[in-house]
């Protein structure tokens, strides 16, 4: 048997006794360099080429499934991810610690993303019911978005109620309702940002005696 050094690539003839006292490790006579014997030898001195060249058979099968494996892996992730997105893509759209990175992403993918509403980050800041000389009443309220994303404005129901507490007539206006006319340039409102409302109400047969609201999508 012969072995090669892989530094200098000088042949060194071997025998199993010389194997066995240096457990395969020898030193080059040539440049004196310690290597593995096992690495680099042959049963002919002109054939001495590093073992690990060689692919075994066992070798070439566990490779073949470890890319069949991370292949399957990979696809397996992408159809799961896809499959939540699918039936979960809104829910995670609106909340606020997802909302971020999904804008990011659909930024650079140019996809839609659904308007941010979150009811719980409007904040109202006042509310009055007055009547009017005209025997009408005027519903007014400042509400502001808290949120740290744009959502869109929300619905106002408003709730009459008589004099015993009762309620006898409610109604819902949307933004396009409530807004002033010449302020509706867009269905969302940014954050921190504060809006009033302003609704004209016709006088009903039963007298007011308190009202309520509440925002609504």
């Amino acid at each position: 048997m012969f072995t090669k050094c892989p530094k200098c690539q000088k042949t060194h003839p071997l025998t199993l006794e010389q194997l066995r006292a240096s457990r395969g490790i020898l030193r080059c006579k040539g440049c004196s360099e310690t290597f593995d014997a096992l690495e680099l030898i042959s049963e002919t001195e002109s054939e001495a080429i590093p073992s690990t060249t060689t692919q075994l058979p066992w070798n070439q099968e566990n490779s073949s499934t470890s890319i069949r494996w991370r292949a399957g892996l990979i696809f397996g992730l992408l159809f799961f991810m896809g499959q939540l997105v699918y039936f979960e893509g809104y829910t995670f759209s609106q909340k606020p610690t997802f909302r971020p990175v999904l804008e990011k992403i659909c930024a650079q993918l140019n996809c839609p993303l659904p308007a941010y509403k979150n009811l719980d980050e409007f904040t109202v800041l006042q509310s009055s019911l007055s009547a009017l000389p005209d025997h009408t009443h005027l519903f007014r309220a400042v509400i502001s978005n808290q949120a740290a994303f744009t959502q869109t404005y929300p619905n106002i129901t408003l709730t009459l109620l008589d004099y015993a507490g009762k309620p006898f007539t409610h109604r819902v206006f949307s933004a396009q309702e409530y807004l002033p006319k010449d302020s509706i340039t867009t269905s969302a409102m940014i954050s921190d940002a504060t809006t009033e409302i302003s609704l004209k109400i016709a006088t009903p047969e039963t007298k007011v005696g308190g009202h309520t609201f509440e925002l609504t999508y």
